[in-house]
């Protein structure tokens, strides 16, 4: 019977103990990231903030360190107090946002630098081969740059800042491919540099917040 009791009270404590973790963990929300310093480097109607939003949010998921407060209800929040972007990257802005969510901590930031250059020739088929040509989809090289700091909502105070720069070569964004199956995107230089810039931001996120006890 004791045995009984003893194997019960440690099933117990192992399943409550993941819970604890879980609560145990701080939750932060993560604003769309300013783009204002690159907005004339860049065209169409993408929006740069919102996709590094979501790529570091993300990124924060699956390392598993933060509670997320969702982007959903994070952007329900921003237009029910008509919160302009412009301020949002603001301290004080930032902290009224946090405590609105009800998070310990939010994440501001901005790109600096998203820019992509022509390089070589072009990927295209040749026979049934991939080859470089004339034609077909051209490649390119870009780099991205990115900035976060990480704010307590509660005394406001900017407890850390991290800068994380990275590039690839890949496809240009908006070159039309020789089958002309139309813009592609998924496996643009742009769109792989973002992705390896954000990893390592989020690294000295963490890095810090480590350092800091804050996780």
């Amino acid at each position: 019977m004791k045995l009984k009791k003893a194997l019960v009270f440690v099933l117990g404590i192992v399943m409550v103990l993941p819970l604890l973790a879980q609560t145990q963990r701080p939750k932060v929300a993560v604003l769309k990231f300013d783009f204002s310093p690159i907005r004339n480097q860049w065209w169409g109607s993408y929006d740069i903030g919102e996709g590094i939003q979501a790529l570091v949010e993300n990124e924060l998921l699956d390392r598993m360190v933060f509670r997320i407060y969702s982007r959903k209800y994070l952007n329900s929040i921003l237009n029910e107090q008509d919160f302009q972007h412009s301020d949002r990257a603001d301290a004080s802005t930032a902290v009224k946002i946090g405590k609105l969510a009800g998070v310990k901590y939010i994440v501001v930031g901005t790109v600096y630098k998203f820019e992509q250059k022509k390089k070589g020739g072009a990927l295209g088929l040749v026979g049934n081969k991939l080859g470089i040509g004339g034609g077909g989809v051209k490649l390119a090289q870009a780099k991205v740059g990115l900035t976060a700091q990480l704010i307590d909502v509660e005394t406001g105070e900017i407890l850390f800042s991290v800068k994380a720069e990275d590039k690839s070569t890949g496809i240009l964004v908006g070159a039309i491919t020789s089958a002309g199956g139309g813009l592609v995107g998924g496996e643009s230089s742009i769109s792989k540099a973002s992705e390896k810039a954000v990893k390592k931001l989020v690294d000295k996120m963490i890095k810090k917040a480590r350092g800091l006890g804050i996780i």
